[in-house]
């Protein structure tokens, strides 16, 4: 199989990037010809390592994120297209909210499957927002992947035809032993948000809830960065400690062994969010916004609190003192959870799926 990869952006260390990346670097490994090509030039340098060295061939625009204007971008993705058509693609995969996707299709020839993975909700108020050049990469695409069943049948209603698919995201964790051990009962429990640093992560709302003596018996740990939330902006709050950002799964498992829970609660249009995703590998329970996908992770019960009003700053605070008291009563599982995780996300498991998917005829 020839498999050309679009990414709009690639972060250092992104959710999604490392979905993409992962997806290429195991069709690389499985023997086929994989070109991951993207729009900016901030990977990390251990992933160009790691995805070289699996044969991925990389081709990134010399600007790093958020420096090149859509024009830049246009000409530069027009000029790789249609020196990459010399090779005739099976699979030309692309992801993204934005119109360049089709400007990628001008690699594929006929017999070429050009398939567009959304990543967010798809839901009535995100609809609202996308453009007629986005709208027609939706409706041109032959295959269309939701980032969860909700999102897949978001699909299907925008555009007018069946057929969008789940796929999960492939990720990867470094816990490879059980879970952590649970919190002693009564002790003060660390729970921690994991991710960017925006407004519409629900940032404000961990803020306030850290100055709320409701909440005395909880700790907040903000793994992250973001121009938004500078470091100074958590300072002065007792019960809050910034550690800054992480870059690798190491990192991450880390940070992960170190809390009792995440929580997460975006009004953003999530789809399902790799951060609760990557959470449950550690065995640990959560607290979000039942946005997009996010129910369908919430399958042990007791190890979830979904909360339906983010804007709701009452009903965030019931969640997470209703799973606190959870915690403290030995009511949640890190076993469970993990559980769930293993039989839907487990990377070798999700490596196949997509492998599979990629190679149909």
């Amino acid at each position: 199989m020839n498999l050309l990869i679009y990414a709009p952006q690639m972060a250092a260390y992104g959710g999604m990037e490392r979905h993409l990346c992962l997806v290429a670097e195991a069709a690389a490994q499985a023997g086929h010809r994989t070109v991951l090509l993207t729009t900016s030039n901030s990977l990390a340098p251990e992933w160009r390592e790691r995805l070289r060295g699996a044969g991925v061939e990389l081709r990134e625009m010399p600007a790093a994120r958020g420096t090149a204007g859509g024009v830049a971008k246009a000409w530069w993705l027009l000029r790789q297209s249609l020196a990459l058509r010399r090779l005739r693609w099976d699979v030309v995969y692309t992801n993204g909210q934005g119109a360049l996707a089709r400007l990628v299709w001008l690699a594929a020839r006929a017999g070429t499957r050009r398939i567009h993975h959304h990543h967010t909700a798809g839901d009535a108020a995100e609809q609202a927002t996308w453009t007629a050049g986005f709208r027609r990469v939706l409706a041109g695409a032959d295959e269309l992947v939701g980032c969860s069943r909700f999102t897949a049948a978001q699909l299907d209603r925008a555009t007018g035809r069946p057929g969008a698919c789940f796929l999960p995201y492939l990720t990867e964790t470094a816990f490879v032993t059980p879970p952590p051990a649970a919190p002693s009962a009564g002790a003060t429990l660390r729970f921690g948000f994991l991710g960017r640093l925006v407004p519409t992560k629900g940032i404000e709302t961990i803020l306030r809830l850290a100055a709320d003596p409701a909440c005395d018996g909880i700790e907040w740990h903000i793994h992250g960065a973001g121009p938004d939330y500078p470091p100074e902006r958590f300072a002065g709050h007792a019960h809050i400690t910034y550690h800054g950002g992480y870059a690798n799964p190491e990192q991450q498992a880390a940070i992960l062994a170190e809390l009792d829970a995440v929580a997460l609660f975006s009004v953003h249009n999530e789809g399902m969010p790799l951060s609760l995703i990557e959470t449950m590998a550690a065995g640990l329970p959560w607290v979000a916004t039942a946005r997009g996908g996010t129910p369908e992770l919430a399958e042990s019960a007791a190890d979830c609190e979904l909360v339906v009003h983010p804007d709701n700053y009452d009903e965030c605070r019931a969640a997470v003192l209703a799973l606190a008291a959870r915690i403290h009563d030995g009511q949640t599982s890190r076993t469970a959870q993990r559980a769930v995780w293993e039989r839907r996300f487990g990377p070798a498991l999700v490596r196949q799926q997509w492998l599979e998917y990629l190679n149909k005829r």
